[in-house]
């Protein structure tokens, strides 16, 4: 019985001595990326985990929080305005191989690239993805599981499969809360 118990105990401190060495590895690869950002701006947080390739296309505004296991695929061109809020398990694409190739099936090694754009006060759910070429208006909250195919308005919440519109934020309101620094620096969501 005390070997049994021992072995469990064991396996439990390993597995959890794993994920935070897993945490720790991975804070230390994409902080040590930002400074390879095109662009980065003050108190930007990025939480564990994550990939993010090309790091020199992404441009990264005031007061950005990018939840944990983020993948961005910056090839094309990736722009995060300030204030926007990206949850977890986010994937947000500027390119994508090309189908087009005679030489190799299903693609090959060059690209479609297309940028993609974030504007200010965004607010991103868990498990959303992010099509190339796609911009995502100032204010518009996309619902946790979209994907995103097209482009978002201004104020606009969008959710689920084909990027339904549920309705609109009161855009008023927040350019007003938006024309001031202030607003950004307040933000500090729970990721």
């Amino acid at each position: 019985m005390k070997r049994k118990l021992l072995k469990y105990i064991s396996k439990k401190i390993a597995a959890l001595y794993w994920g935070y060495l897993k945490k720790e590895i991975d804070d230390f690869v994409i902080n040590s990326q930002k400074k390879q950002f095109k662009k980065l701006g003050e108190n930007v947080v990025f939480k564990a985990g994550g990939t993010i390739y090309h790091p020199e296309n992404l441009e990264v505004g005031n007061h950005v929080r990018v939840g944990d296991n983020c993948f961005i695929m910056a090839i094309g061109g990736v722009e995060i305005d300030d204030g926007t809020i990206i949850s977890r398990n986010v994937c947000i694409h500027s390119g994508n191989h090309s189908y087009k190739s005679k030489e190799l099936v299903p693609y090959d090694d060059t690209y479609d690239t297309r940028k993609t754009r974030i504007g200010k006060a965004v607010w991103i759910g868990q498990n959303v993805n992010i099509l190339p070429g796609v911009s995502i208006s100032d204010g518009a909250i996309i619902g946790m599981g979209t994907t995103v195919s097209k482009n978002v308005g201004v104020g606009e919440i969008v959710v689920g499969k084909g990027q339904r519109t549920l309705g609109e934020r009161d855009v008023e309101l927040l350019k007003k809360a938006m024309s001031t620094d202030a607003y950004f620096a307040k933000q500090h969501p729970n990721l």
